[in-house]
C-alpha cells in the first residue's frame, strides 16, 4: 500500500472472522484465548471481565506511562481493542511500536543472550506483537488518516527524550546512554516519513480500502469513548 519510508510501521490487513477482535499468542506474555496475560502486576486488571476493574487498571497504567514497557502496552492496545475502546488501543499500539522499536535499536544484541533470556525474548516479543496486533488496527485506523496521523504527531511529541530504559527493563544489557537520543531522533524521523506519507497517499489508501473491503470490514465496528482518553 505504501512505500518503504513507511513500511517499519506497517502491517498486512487480518483477516480473521471477527475484525473486532485480535487473536494473538505471544509466548509467555499473552494468549487470547481467555485471555491468559502473564506480565505482572497489571495481568489481573487487564484480562478481568468487570468492566470497572479493566477501566481502573488502564487509568492506573496511564499514570505510569513513561515507565510503562513494550509488553505491557502491547497488552493493553489488544484489551482496549477487544473491549470497544477502538481509539485510545491505537495510541497505545503507536506508543508500543514506537517504544519496542526503540528498544531493538538500543539492546545490545552482542549481550541479550538466548531463549530464556530476558532481553532475548523481548527483543523477539516487540517484532512478534506487532505482527499480530498492527493488521487489525491498522485496519481500523486507517479509515480516518485524519485522525491517525493526528495520533502520529501525539506519539512524536510524547517521545522527544528517552525514558530509563535500565529501569523499565532491569537486567536488559543496553547500548550506552551517549547513543540513546540519537537512535531515537531516527525513530521520530521515521514516523514523521510515515505521517508525511499517509496525508499524500490518503485519497489512494481510501479507493484501496474500498476496493479490497478493507473499509468495509471495519467500518462498523461500534466505538466506545475510553474515560477521560480518546
Amino acid at each position: 500500500m505504501l512505500a518503504v519510508a513507511g513500511s517499519l510501521w506497517l502491517t498486512s490487513v487480518a483477516r480473521g472472522d471477527d475484525p473486532g477482535r485480535i487473536n494473538a499468542y505471544v509466548t509467555p506474555y499473552y494468549d487470547s484465548s481467555g485471555p491468559v496475560i502473564r506480565i505482572g502486576k497489571y495481568s489481573a486488571g487487564l484480562a478481568s471481565k468487570n468492566p470497572g476493574d479493566f477501566v481502573a487498571t488502564i487509568l492506573r497504567m496511564k499514570k505510569q506511562w513513561r515507565d510503562l514497557n513494550l509488553i505491557e502496552l502491547y497488552v493493553g492496545a489488544i484489551r482496549l481493542y477487544d473491549l470497544g475502546y477502538r481509539k485510545e488501543a491505537t495510541y497505545w499500539f503507536y506508543t508500543a511500536q514506537y517504544r519496542g522499536r526503540l528498544f531493538g535499536l538500543l539492546i545490545d544484541q552482542k549481550k541479550m543472550g538466548s531463549i530464556g533470556n530476558r532481553g532475548f525474548e523481548l527483543f523477539h516479543a516487540q517484532d512478534a506483537f506487532f505482527q499480530l496486533v498492527g493488521p487489525d488496527i491498522n485496519g481500523y485506523a486507517f479509515g480516518d488518516i485524519d485522525w491517525l496521523v493526528g495520533i502520529i504527531r501525539r506519539v512524536q511529541n510524547d517521545n522527544r527524550t528517552v525514558p530509563n530504559l535500565q529501569t523499565i527493563y532491569p537486567g536488559v544489557a543496553v547500548k550506552p546512554k551517549s547513543q540513546w537520543q540519537s537512535q531515537n531522533l531516527e525513530l521520530d524521523m521515521d514516523l514523521g516519513q510515515l505521517a508525511g506519507l499517509l496525508t499524500s497517499k490518503k485519497d489512494e489508501i481510501r479507493r484501496q480500502r474500498a476496493q479490497n473491503g478493507t473499509q468495509a470490514r471495519f467500518s462498523q465496528l461500534p466505538e466506545r469513548q475510553f474515560p477521560g482518553g480518546l
